[in-house]
C-alpha cells in the first residue's frame, strides 16, 4: 500500500509543521509521486529516466513523472523554486545561482565528479583548431548557465572572442550544426561520437574546468516537509548508478530512448565513455563546488561567501555510507 501522508490544507498552500509548501508543489508530499526535471537529454543526465523506465524508483516506492526532459538549467532550477516539479538533474551552477538569488535550492549529490575535459565544441570542416573560432557564431545552451560559464572559461584561455547563440537544447543547437546556422557548438560528450560520423564535424576539446559537474537537487523546505522521500530518490538513484555501471546490456537501449539518437554505435560508445564516470556514492566534489564559486564570484561577489555546506546537502549520503548500503550493492 502507499504510504500516506496528511497535510493541513488553506488556500493555495499546505501546511506541515512551520512549513508551507504551494498546493502546485506538494503532490509528493501527499502519494509519493515525484516529478523531475532534466536539464539537457544528455548521458550524465539520464540517470533519472533509466531508473524510472527499469522499475527502480518503483521498487523504492517512488511514481516518477518527467515534465520536462530539456529543461535547460536556469528553468531546471526556477521550477524548483516555483515548486513545478520537486527534483531537477541539472548543472551545478544553476542550483548556486539559486541560493545567491535567496532561495533555497540544494545540491543532493552529482552523479559524476569533475572530469579532466570540458563539454566538447562541435565544429563544422574546416575548424578544427581554438585559434580558428575567433570571429565565430557558436551554439550554446543560455546565456548563463554551466556550459556557457565553462566555455567563457575555454575562451578566455584561447584568446578567442566569439559570438555565443543561445539555442536551448542540444537537439536544437545539434540541428544548427547540420544546417550549418552556426560554425560550431558545445553539446554533451555524447554528441562527439555522433557528430564526427553524420555531419563530418570536428571535436575541439575544452579544457577542463575542474568544476562541480551535473547534478541532482531540489529545496530545503521538500526535505524539511518530507524527508523519508527525498532519502528513497536519493536511494534509487544510487541503485540506477550501480544498474548502469553493471548491466550494459540492458542500459543501453533506455540509454537510446532517452537520448533520441538513431545510431545505436553512438549510444554504445556513449555508454562506455560514461559508465567508468559515475560515482558508487555521487558525492559533490568540495574542490569542484569551490572552483565554481570562485567562477562565480567574479560577476557576483556574494558566491566568494558561500560553502560546499550553503549549497549542497550531503546527509543523505552519509546515511547511506554508514548503513554499508552502497558496499552491498557492488558486493552482489
Amino acid at each position: 500500500m502507499k504510504r500516506r501522508h496528511f497535510l493541513a490544507a488553506s488556500a493555495g498552500a499546505v501546511a506541515i509543521g512551520n512549513w508551507r509548501v504551494p498546493v502546485s508543489g506538494a503532490q509528493a508530499l501527499l502519494d509519493d509521486r515525484v516529478r523531475i526535471v532534466t536539464g539537457l537529454r544528455a548521458g550524465l543526465q539520464s540517470l533519472g529516466w533509466i531508473g524510472a523506465e527499469s522499475g527502480i524508483f518503483r521498487r523504492n516506492g517512488l511514481e516518477v513523472t518527467f515534465p520536462n526532459a530539456e529543461s535547460g538549467g536556469p528553468e531546471a532550477a526556477a521550477g524548483l523554486i516555483r515548486g513545478e516539479w520537486d527534483f531537477a538533474n541539472t548543472g551545478s551552477s544553476p542550483l548556486i545561482q539559486g541560493v545567491l538569488d535567496g532561495h533555497d535550492t540544494v545540491i543532493l549529490f552529482t552523479p559524476t565528479g569533475p572530469t579532466a575535459s570540458g563539454n566538447p565544441v562541435l565544429a563544422r570542416p574546416g575548424i578544427s583548431e581554438p585559434s580558428q573560432l575567433l570571429g565565430t557564431r557558436i551554439g550554446v545552451l543560455s546565456e548563463t548557465g554551466q556550459n556557457t560559464i565553462a566555455l567563457q572559461v575555454a575562451l578566455r584561455a584561447w584568446n578567442v572572442t566569439a559570438t555565443l547563440v543561445p539555442l536551448g537544447t542540444n537537439a536544437n543547437i545539434y540541428a544548427a550544426l547540420g544546417a550549418r546556422t552556426i560554425d560550431a557548438g558545445v553539446l554533451s560528450p555524447d554528441f562527439r561520437f555522433l557528430g564526427p560520423r553524420e555531419f563530418g564535424l570536428n571535436v575541439i576539446e575544452t579544457p577542463g574546468t575542474g568544476f562541480s559537474a551535473a547534478a541532482v537537487g531540489c529545496t530545503r523546505r521538500l526535505i524539511a516537509a518530507n524527508r523519508p522521500l527525498v532519502t528513497r530518490l536519493v536511494r534509487a538513484y544510487v541503485e540506477t548508478i550501480h544498474f548502469f555501471k553493471t548491466e550494459r546490456a540492458a542500459v543501453i537501449p533506455l540509454l537510446q530512448q532517452f537520448l533520441m539518437f538513431k545510431d545505436r554505435r553512438a549510444v554504445e560508445d556513449a555508454y562506455e565513455f560514461y559508465a567508468p564516470l559515475f560515482q558508487p556514492l555521487p558525492r559533490p566534489s568540495a574542490e569542484g563546488i569551490q572552483k565554481l564559486l570562485v567562477e562565480l564570484a567574479l560577476k557576483q561577489p556574494a558566491a566568494a561567501q558561500l560553502s560546499l555546506a550553503s549549497v549542497a546537502d550531503q546527509s543523505f549520503l552519509d546515511e547511506l555510507e554508514r548503513s554499508g548500503y552502497v558496499r552491498s550493492l557492488y558486493k552482489r
